[in-house]
């Protein structure tokens, strides 16, 4: 967990498991400046977070405690991006291309097996990408993503329906708002991912 104590400086919190207890851990401040509101994505040991501009990768490293950049260069262009994670078998990026701040296209990448490169493996529709855009009016502060059952799912606060990428298909699709939402119920609206696990103890 990310947490500031103002807006000079910011700390890690990790929960330890195995002796239950917090252990607190600083450096995250001028690596992650005021993006310690973002969600990590778990990848090879790892917590992921993608920094403001210029737009970079950084890890929490739970092994050796510790901050690192990533040393993988990033696609050109870039105009956001946001990381997920398949359960911790592959990371995406998902990213705007564009100039100036504005998005022309949306693209996926993987990272490669030896984790050196970024393998762009899809782009979204022209159509479905004017929408998405349309949608944030550029600001990409409210765009966030999670993962989902083999669904990458990509979201806007201000918007009440989901975009997301089937993995096995690698099909785009706007998932419609739910039915029982009053139309201007999308201000603030935030969608998760949920599994049930009906045999776990209580």
């Amino acid at each position: 967990m990310l947490f500031s104590f103002g807006s000079s400086t910011s700390h890690a919190l990790v929960y330890d498991s195995v002796l239950h207890s917090w252990l607190q851990f600083e450096g995250c401040n001028p690596i992650l400046s005021h993006s310690y509101y973002q969600k990590g994505a778990f990848y090879d040991g790892c917590l992921f977070f993608t920094t403001p501009e210029p737009f970079n990768v950084v890890c929490f490293d739970f092994d050796a405690c510790k901050w690192n950049r990533s040393r993988t260069e990033l696609p050109g262009s870039l105009t956001f991006v946001r990381l997920v994670s398949d359960e911790d078998r592959k990371l995406y990026l998902i990213g705007g291309v564009g100039e100036s701040g504005i998005s022309r296209s949306i693209k996926l990448w993987e990272l490669g097996e030896n984790g050196e490169n970024w393998v762009e493996i899809d782009i979204l529709p022209e159509m479905m990408c004017r929408k998405f855009v349309s949608v944030c009016y550029h600001n990409y502060e409210h765009v966030y993503c999670f993962w989902h059952q083999g669904l990458i799912c990509v979201c806007c606060y201000t918007w009440p329906e989901i975009l997301y990428y089937k993995v096995c298909r690698r099909t785009w699709h706007w998932l419609p708002k739910c039915p029982s939402l009053p139309d201007k119920s999308s201000c603030g609206f935030r969608w998760f991912p949920f599994k049930p696990e009906l045999y776990a103890t209580v």
